[in-house]
């Protein structure tokens, strides 16, 4: 199991590296192309939107292929579009092409993620399966921090980019060995569930802040006063605290044996809290709100993603494949309302925006959750 686990966490992390990264490394990027920081970080947008367009067909492309197959490619594609990024000239839109492929790799991967730890892992170990499986986000994140304190401010961003696409090569190699054995998984209907869709739109929701956290948190951060390098280590150490928390609740699922939206919808309205202690110019309540909106406002992937395979057994890849999307369109929306919000009324107004959007997520979470229970019920 542990080695099937690390598996899909270094997956997870390695496909979706090139979005934090962009957002972590935004000051210097902004500086290298002579661009506004908001322009570079409209490159998170564009990675998680083209994960939106791509996620369904991505999903049910990973139960037709099988996970390790798709895993496979998909790590190495992230790979070519890092290193590419290092030498890509000085022009903004080559490296929002290159960085739209990567979101494109990244649907397909994470439903294939989903649909490895559904197959390889017992049912009944499933809430830390994917507790584990979630902190591949949190891992690039935390990866995307320290990147800055210790490659990108003394070596420069091309360097760190091309650096970091060693860890998506490792992985491909790791993956190499792995011949599972799959038989093509294909949905009775590609129109998915009143209830899938539900949770879709809650997730778009509940996204939207996390992914303005990986976007603006660095510069949130100096703006409040605090210092770019230890902004840095601030994302890294919430991240790792997010990871952990994550684990933590999957394991408490397996043990209560509650695999449904309940938890979710605990966690947002918690976080909401955190962003909005975020919309402050006191440190101290800032690097709070940080770390709360991270642990507990971000805690709930694991849970999510169990709770979709959990009522979509036979296809776990395509109905992940709806579920992401949402969290595409949330991933890659958020921060580019958040930076629309944070350049014209300033970071205060922008983290309250998150903290209502957060709750409204809860709302619809909750709205989802009792309807999956009214199905079950039947």
């Amino acid at each position: 199991m542990a080695a099937r686990l690390a598996l899909a966490v270094a997956t997870g992390a390695a496909s979706v590296l090139p979005g934090f990264l962009v957002g972590a490394l935004a000051l210097q990027i902004r500086s290298d192309l002579d661009v506004r920081v908001e322009a570079v970080a409209v490159g998170v947008s564009v990675f998680f939107l083209a994960g939106a367009v791509a996620a369904g067909w991505g999903g049910r492309l990973a139960d037709h292929v099988g996970a390790v197959r798709a895993m496979r490619s998909c790590v190495l594609i992230t790979a070519a579009c890092l290193l590419a990024g290092a030498l890509v000239p000085e022009s903004l839109a080559v490296l929002l092409i290159l960085l739209a492929v990567a979101g494109v790799a990244n649907a397909v991967c994470q439903p294939a993620i989903n649909l490895f730890v559904s197959e390889e892992i017992a049912p009944d170990r499933q809430g830390l399966g994917f507790g584990i499986k979630q902190s591949g986000i949190p891992a690039a994140i935390l990866v995307s921090g320290l990147a800055l304190p210790v490659l990108a401010i003394p070596f420069g961003w091309r360097v760190t980019f091309a650096l970091c696409a060693l860890g998506p090569l490792a992985v491909w190699v790791a993956l190499r060995g792995d011949q599972a054995v799959h038989v093509s998984r294909r949905p009775a209907s590609r129109r998915p569930s009143r209830v899938l869709v539900l949770t879709a739109v809650g997730a778009a929701l509940a996204t939207a802040g996390p992914s303005a956290l990986g976007a603006y948190l660095v510069a949130s951060a100096v703006d409040v006063g605090i210092g770019e390098g230890t902004a840095g280590l601030l994302a890294a150490a919430s991240s790792g605290l997010s990871l952990a928390v994550r684990v933590m609740l999957g394991a408490r699922a397996d043990r209560r044996g509650d695999y449904g939206l309940s938890t979710v919808v605990v966690l947002l309205a918690a976080g909401s809290v955190g962003f909005a202690l975020m919309a402050t110019d006191a440190v101290p309540s800032f690097v709070a709100g940080s770390v709360l909106a991270f642990t507990l406002g971000w805690g709930w992937p694991g849970l999510f993603n169990l709770a979709v395979v959990d009522s979509n057994r036979e296809t776990p890849g395509s109905a992940t494949g709806v579920s992401q999307t949402g969290i595409y369109v949330g991933a890659g929306a958020g921060p580019a309302a958040f930076g629309l919000l944070y350049a014209q009324a300033g970071h205060e107004a922008a983290w309250l925006a998150v903290a209502a959007i957060t709750l409204i997520a809860a709302g619809v979470m909750w709205l989802a959750a009792r309807a999956d229970a009214r199905i079950r019920a039947v």
